[in-house]
Order: structure tokens, then C-alpha cells, then sequence
């Protein structure tokens, strides 16, 4: 094991255009926070031509539980991509749920989900 295994997030460029956070832990408002650097950062990146985005993936499969602080940094990580004409999707939010109260589940139900990543870039494939 690498220190990386224990990182609260990561990123990952599957494929030309999709750009994928991975969050592991409690999505929380510091977590929340380095979402939203990750997630503005890539907006400015593609704002200035350096790396085009389509969509952007959340995924929330190792995510133990979801506190206020993280609830708002979805709203605006979600608000933010939709503002440039991006997605912004959760991956592995169904198998989440079952680990989160009804309150957390709500937060979950407001976005749409994908069960693993490879799904999920076969669909937006097949929607382009």
C-alpha cells in the first residue's frame, strides 16, 4: 500500500472529455472544499481551451457518509458544471445508499447515477 491508498480523493481522465473524482471516506465540508478546487479548477482548464470536459463523474462508491458541509459542495459542484454546459453525475450512488440515513439518501436521489464508470462512459457515449 502507497500513501495514495489512503487519500481522501483522486482524478482520473478515463476518456477524452469525461473527468472523474473519486471520494472516499466522509464526504464532508473539508472534503467538500478540495471537491470544489478539483471540479473549478477542470471548469477553468476547459474555459481556456487546455483540457475539454463534457462531463464530470463523482465517484462516491467508498463514501461513508455525507455531512451538511458535503451536501452543499454537490449543490455547487453540480451548479457550477451546469452553468458550462457539463454534466455532473455520481457513480456508485445505489450501492452507497443502502450504507446512509433517509436524510443522506435524499441528497443522493437529486443526481443522476451510474453503478461503475465503465457504465457509466458507455451511456454518455451512447447519448453524444
Amino acid at each position: 500500500m502507497t500513501l495514495a491508498d489512503f487519500a481522501p480523493m483522486g482524478i482520473a481522465v478515463p476518456e477524452p472529455g469525461v473527468y472523474t473524482i473519486t471520494v472516499r471516506g466522509l464526504l464532508d465540508r473539508v472534503v467538500g472544499t478540495r471537491l470544489l478546487r478539483l471540479v473549478d479548477a477542470r471548469l477553468q482548464m476547459a474555459a481556456y481551451g487546455h483540457a475539454p470536459t463534457e462531463h464530470v463523474l463523482l465517484d462516491v462508491t467508498d463514501v461513508q457518509g455525507i455531512a451538511p458541509g458535503g451536501e452543499a459542495a454537490l449543490r455547487h459542484a453540480a451548479h457550477a458544471t451546469a452553468r458550462r454546459g457539463i454534466t455532473f453525475d455520481l457513480v456508485g450512488a445505489a450501492a452507497l445508499a443502502g450504507r446512509l440515513g433517509v436524510t443522506e439518501r435524499q441528497v443522493l436521489a437529486r443526481y443522476r447515477g451510474f453503478p461503475d464508470v465503465p457504465t457509466a462512459l458507455a451511456e454518455l457515449a451512447g447519448a453524444e
